[in-house]
């Protein structure tokens, strides 16, 4: 359960602590899947995991029915999780989310339509904005910003800001040796870089 420390320690930073933080419904619904995640993955001896198994089952329909969170047990969610809000948030059991990922409210991490197989490869420190959908087989670059209410469909490079129906580059990484990670507007490649950006 190292990794739900991950997770409460990105709420202490933001300044949630004692009462503010375990009754935050968020909390609550990282927490379950945690813990059914983690039986799912390890497959405790059976005196454990019976019992475990049930209180897994019962937070699991709680966070589903009530609070509109379905963070499916056989997804890959790296430590560092931070939701701001619940509400409308559903990780597909393919999904694979990085570590120190920031996701809002109306969130879908999915597959594609009509039963295509694959879902979302996200890396690490990603943020995706509130109404955000990502589907399909498709690999989200660490450190990428997801605006509010876009559709991804295709990959995202590292360090890009993706916007739109269906989203498209607005802004991406620029790195220099030695130095940390910066952004530029889009438009800046358009001289270097002819291909465009989807």
């Amino acid at each position: 359960m190292g990794r739900f420390a991950e997770d409460i320690e990105r709420y202490r930073v933001r300044g949630l602590g004692g009462r503010d933080l375990w009754l935050h419904p968020a909390v609550w619904a990282i927490a379950s899947y945690r813990l059914s995640n983690w039986l799912y993955v390890r497959k405790p001896m059976i005196l454990v995991r019976i019992p475990l198994k049930v209180l897994s089952f019962l937070m699991v329909r709680f966070c589903i029915v009530f609070m509109e969170m379905d963070l499916d047990p056989q997804a890959t969610i790296g430590g560092g999780l931070y939701i701001g809000h619940i509400g409308g948030v559903h990780i597909n059991p393919g999904a694979v989310l990085g570590r120190n990922c920031d996701v809002a409210h109306r969130v879908t991490i999915g597959t594609s339509a009509m039963g295509r197989p694959g879902a979302p490869d996200v890396g690490d420190g990603v943020y995706i904005g509130t109404g955000a959908t990502l589907i399909g087989k498709i690999k989200i670059g660490n450190e990428a910003k997801i605006a509010a209410n876009t559709l991804v469909i295709s990959n995202v490079p590292a360090g890009a800001t993706v916007m739109g129906v269906p989203g498209r580059i607005i802004m991406r990484a620029r790195t220099a040796p030695g130095a940390s990670v910066n952004t530029r507007p889009e438009e800046d490649f358009a001289a270097e870089d002819p291909v465009d950006a989807k």
